[in-house]
């Protein structure tokens, strides 16, 4: 009979394994899913599938009770048009994040559209990174600052550094003040992907970075597609989404 390989795995691996046993018990087959798929990956059909369900982004976001855990893009505008699902993880979310970020939000300027980012995570250090997020949401700096930091978090964390030292790091580069870094540390890990699943129930990700997009004329038919390549090839998914 042949023996199986014996693997050693690092503290960091084991944690990572025990969480998605985790996330996986408490998430069912919707996150199973989405963590089976290459981050990144566009999967959707071009011909935009409609977001199941009834009502606004922003009402979707206030039933599942996240509305609070999500960092606010355009806060001068109230009404959300865009809602981007992300996670640390993914290097095309970074790379959207790093290249495509700003000129995303120049054109929603432009085109009067408000726009939102809500995180999630499925390793030890994205799900850090999704706590930070919605400490780190509190500081007085350009939200497109606060989300380049919580990705830059993200990769720290990514190295084994201890979360509550990337967090003080970080969040006093945004002028946090200890309180508040100690504040957001305080929530518990149940919480923490106990919200990523609200998300997910709500907003089902096929692939990261994840767009849903809402029509003009309907705002609560919410068309979604995945997949970050540039911001030319976004910026005509989004026109064209607002209009399917």
């Amino acid at each position: 009979m042949r023996k199986a390989k014996n693997r050693n795995l690092s503290v960091r691996e084991r944690k990572e394994a025990q969480q998605m046993r985790r996330m996986l018990i408490i998430g069912g087959s919707c996150f199973g899913a989405a963590a089976a798929v290459g981050v990144g990956a566009t999967l959707l059909d071009p011909t935009f599938p409609v977001l199941p369900g009834e009502g606004t982004i922003n009402e979707r976001l206030s039933r599942a009770d996240i509305d609070g855990h999500v960092l606010d893009l355009t806060p001068d505008k109230d009404a959300k048009n865009i809602l981007i699902i992300g996670t640390t993880d993914c290097t095309y979310c970074r790379s959207f994040v790093e290249d495509g970020l700003e000129s995303l939000l120049a054109y929603a300027e432009n085109a009067g559209l408000g726009v939102t980012y809500a995180p999630i995570g499925l390793s030890e250090s994205s799900l850090g990174s999704t706590r930070l997020l919605g400490g780190f949401a509190r500081a007085e700096v350009a939200p497109a600052e606060v989300l380049k930091t919580v990705y830059a978090a993200g990769l720290d964390l990514r190295t084994g550094r201890a979360l509550p030292i990337v967090a003080k790091r970080y969040g006093e580069t945004l002028g946090l003040t200890d309180y508040e870094v100690d504040e957001l540390l305080a929530e518990s890990e149940l919480a923490v992907t106990s919200r990523i699943q609200a998300t997910m129930r709500s907003f089902p990700v096929q692939g990261t970075p994840m767009f849903y997009v809402a029509n003009d004329e309907a705002p609560e038919r919410i068309n979604m597609f995945s997949g970050w390549s540039g911001f030319s090839s976004l910026r005509g998914r989004i026109e064209a989404a607002r209009t399917a």
